[in-house]
């Protein structure tokens, strides 16, 4: 817990990468609800956002896709502090690589899965996962970065105590149960 000098567990501490896997969860459960397939494309889900070049160059990304890094695309996550409009860059980007054979480390990838959430559900990601998640493991401390959209950063900017965090994993770990109420499936 690395509770010692001025660090006070009762206070959120950022997670890092690991928001990527918080991002993952509500993904899953709006695939649970029905409300989103991991087959669905990019290029449906923001058609207006895409003009004809884009269509055809990201038409191989669905979620799945950005759920697993495979995208190919190029984009500089120090960059992001320079532009204002996160999806636009993504969908703007240049490909490098096959898309959906080759990995590639890419936060912006989890921030588009965040920007879907807002697209299918009308709410951020925080506001989707508190019925949802965070209510039910009594998770009430918690802070997630925007992006300059208003977006959740989705792949980094969390803030949460590391003992919530815990009950997270807790939960995924069983199987989605926590504490005999299935919360995602398996």
């Amino acid at each position: 817990e690395a509770e010692f000098g001025e660090y006070d567990m009762g206070i959120p501490k950022y997670v890092f990468s690991a928001s990527k896997s918080v991002t993952a969860l509500a993904i899953g459960m709006l695939i649970d609800e029905g409300r989103l397939s991991a087959d669905e494309k990019l290029i449906d889900i923001f058609a207006q956002k895409l003009n004809p070049i884009s269509k055809l160059k990201l038409r191989d990304i669905t979620v799945e896709t950005l759920l697993t890094m495979k995208s190919c695309v190029v984009f500089n996550e120090l960059g992001s502090m320079t532009v204002t409009n996160w999806q636009e860059t993504f969908i703007n980007s240049s490909i490098r690589g096959n898309i959906n054979k080759d990995f590639n480390y890419n936060s912006l990838n989890t921030y588009m899965l965040a920007a879907i959430i807002k697209k299918k559900t009308g709410k951020t990601v925080c506001e989707y996962l508190a019925p949802r998640l965070f209510e039910p493991l009594d998770i009430q401390n918690y802070y997630w970065e925007k992006s300059p959209e208003g977006i959740e950063k989705g792949g980094w900017g969390l803030y949460i105590r590391p003992e919530d965090f815990a009950k997270i994993a807790i939960m995924v770990q069983d199987g989605g149960v926590w504490h005999d109420k299935r919360l995602i499936s398996s």
